[in-house]
């Protein structure tokens, strides 16, 4: 393959061929800080499709020299520009974005682009990103609602919880799906009790994912829930829900867990679900075939 200049590259995106126009993008980011200037020059061009472009080579490239740019983009008069300027800060992750950030997630009439802003808010770990992170828990776009629900769980946001809970009933599956592993993340006792009453969603991941969050919430405030595990155990039809719940019991154990993962340990045939066991059997202390 010809190696081609930086101008040879830049001038690739300007093809009307998406094939083109990615490869060019890609070999930008190969080359790396090397080509920062000249890909920032690019944010100012007249089509969209190159400055959509940049900003996408800019944040895998993470140079911190392109925030301020990127912030800038957040301003594009195209809907692409400015996606794709919030993820690229979000990858970058540099404070200074923090608060264009929540603008345009407060702001922006594109729920791309609020989906990316709560997903940059979550990436950069600042705990000033809670409040308005929380407010979108509410927002009308469901995978607004899940991401946001994601972001403040990677934010540990213990003073969301009681918003997050409710979300635990939205009608939505991806959205209880990211709410349920977020609580897990946070792993704040009072979710405990609408964890247990996820166990029973329609959603396979769903009961998964609130399974291993009841495992991650401290022992003395997960003992209700194991009852209601051990009878999940040995009859939830699904493969994957099982597995999550035999996790759980392993995490939060007590010798009727043991007891019911030594009968599930027979009773069922899935690989999986048997190594899940198997786990679980040795962290209660338990070793199979003694």
């Amino acid at each position: 393959m010809v190696d081609k200049s930086v101008a040879d590259l830049i001038q690739q995106l300007h093809n009307t061929h998406v094939d083109i126009q990615q490869e060019g993008a890609i070999r930008l980011i190969e080359r790396g800080d090397s080509v920062v200037a000249s890909v920032l020059a690019c944010l100012a061009d007249g089509n969209s499709d190159v400055r959509y472009l940049a900003t996408w080579v800019l944040g895998e490239i993470g140079d911190k020299r392109a925030v301020e740019p990127l912030i800038e983009a957040l301003r594009d008069s195209d809907a692409r520009v400015q996606d794709w300027a919030a993820k690229a800060l979000g990858e970058i992750g540099d404070e200074r974005a923090i608060a264009p950030l929540v603008r345009i997630l407060e702001d922006s009439p594109s729920a791309m682009t609020r989906r990316n802003a709560a997903a940059a808010l979550g990436w950069l770990g600042n705990e000033d990103a809670i409040s308005p992170l929380s407010k979108t828990l509410f927002d009308s776009d469901a995978e607004v609602r899940g991401i946001s629900a994601e972001a403040l769980g990677k934010l540990h946001a213990n003073n969301a919880v009681e918003s997050l809970v409710t979300l635990l009933s939205d009608d939505d599956e991806w959205v209880r799906i990211r709410t349920a592993h977020a609580l897990g993340t946070i792993a704040d006792s009072r979710a405990t009790d609408a964890l247990i009453k996820s166990l029973d969603d329609d959603n396979e991941w769903v009961r998964y994912n609130a399974a291993l969050s009841l495992g991650e919430i401290d022992e003395i405030n997960t003992q209700k829930a194991v009852p209601r595990l051990i009878e999940k155990l040995a009859h939830d039809g699904n493969i994957n829900a099982r597995r999550g719940i035999a996790t759980a019991l392993g995490r939060i154990g007590d010798e009727e867990a043991l007891q019911s993962l030594k009968t599930a340990l027979d009773n069922n045939t899935d690989d999986m679900v048997l190594e899940a066991i198997d786990r679980a059997l040795q962290n209660l202390g338990y070793r199979v075939g003694s």
